[in-house]
């Protein structure tokens, strides 16, 4: 069951410095088009592209300010590297969850 603290929005570190709004806003509105890349590499099992759309995401999440995003995008390329399916299904399932939480 998912607890009412896993749908909260996700907000930047940088939220509320002006200089980062525009930055923040570009992001986020790529984040449908990232989370939909990575549907669609899991649903094809797809595990090197899954592995570079973490990798991607690992980086991105820190420099915008998100970093459990950076946190749970390496767990993701981490299981892809090992090539761990349960573990690649649960660390894509919560960067999926979490992608669709993550506002400027």
């Amino acid at each position: 069951m998912i607890s009412a603290q896993n749908l909260e929005p996700v907000r930047s570190e940088f939220a509320d410095d002006e200089d980062f709004v525009e930055l923040l806003e570009m992001f986020t509105d790529e984040i449908p088009i990232r989370r939909q890349r990575l549907e669609v590499a899991y649903n094809a099992q797809d595990i090197a592209e899954l592995k570079s759309l973490a990798h991607q995401l690992k980086g991105a999440g820190g420099g915008y300010g998100y970093p459990h995003l950076t946190i749970i995008s390496a767990r993701l390329e981490q299981a892809c590297k090992d090539s761990v399916q349960d573990e690649i299904t649960s660390q894509y399932q919560e960067l999926h969850q979490y992608l669709g939480r993550v506002t400027a």
